[in-house]
């Protein structure tokens, strides 16, 4: 069972969120939170695996308290929910540590599976919240860009899997080759690209354009 904690200052939209996930079968609602605060709280507290994070909320912002929980918990996974596609709020939710983005107007079917995304350790961004970045990226393809090291084909081909959120497994599958080998290329996309994490990766490539 995951066990979610939800953070949003608006009791009706949590209390919405409950109402939803209370069938699922596979995910129990372990606490709530108004603030960035009563998250640090309520997570030192009770033992949560994925807190559903809403970006603006008083006394502590969704931003900074991604970064606290996570310096804090970093076995703790963050799925932002918010009405702000922004890429730049993007980006700092990502650096900060969360390893999802989805809106509010996202459907019950997807918040579980972004929930159950984040949980197993992969990353879930909604197609909006990715259409964003890749626009930004155009937008921005004029400008001087950092240096990127050289990846390969198949590197190239792994990393765009990644983005759109297939597992491993699924990367073995259809690459026709082994879970090992495609967590050897993940790991070296680490080291080439200075990422932390699969999150940073995935920041990195939609950033950078990294793939045809």
């Amino acid at each position: 069972m995951i066990r979610l904690l939800i953070a949003d200052d608006h009791q009706v939209l949590k209390d919405g969120i409950k109402a939803m996930l209370r069938d699922s079968g596979e995910i129990e609602v372990a606490g709530d939170a108004s603030n960035g605060l009563e998250v640090l709280d309520v997570a030192g507290k009770t033992p949560v695996d994925v807190v559903l994070l809403d970006i603006s909320m008083p006394l502590m912002d969704g931003v900074e308290t991604c970064k606290k929980l996570k310096q804090l918990h970093p076995f703790i996974k963050v799925l932002a929910l918010t009405m702000y596609e922004e890429s730049t709020l993007i980006s700092r939710m990502v650096r900060n540590g969360a390893t999802g983005y989805i809106l509010k107007n996202t459907g019950k079917e997807e918040l579980i599976e972004a929930i159950k995304a984040v949980y197993r350790g992969d990353t879930y961004f909604s197609d909006r919240v990715k259409d964003t970045l890749i626009t930004t990226i155009v937008a921005d393809k004029g400008k001087q860009g950092v240096l990127t090291p050289h990846l390969t084909r198949r590197e190239q081909d792994i990393i765009k899997l990644i983005v759109n959120e297939h597992t491993t497994a699924e990367i073995a599958r259809m690459l026709f080759i082994s879970e090992k080998t495609v967590e050897t290329h993940r790991h070296n996309l680490l080291q080439k690209l200075n990422a932390r994490n699969t999150a940073g990766l995935v920041r990195i490539a939609l950033e950078r354009g990294l793939f045809d």
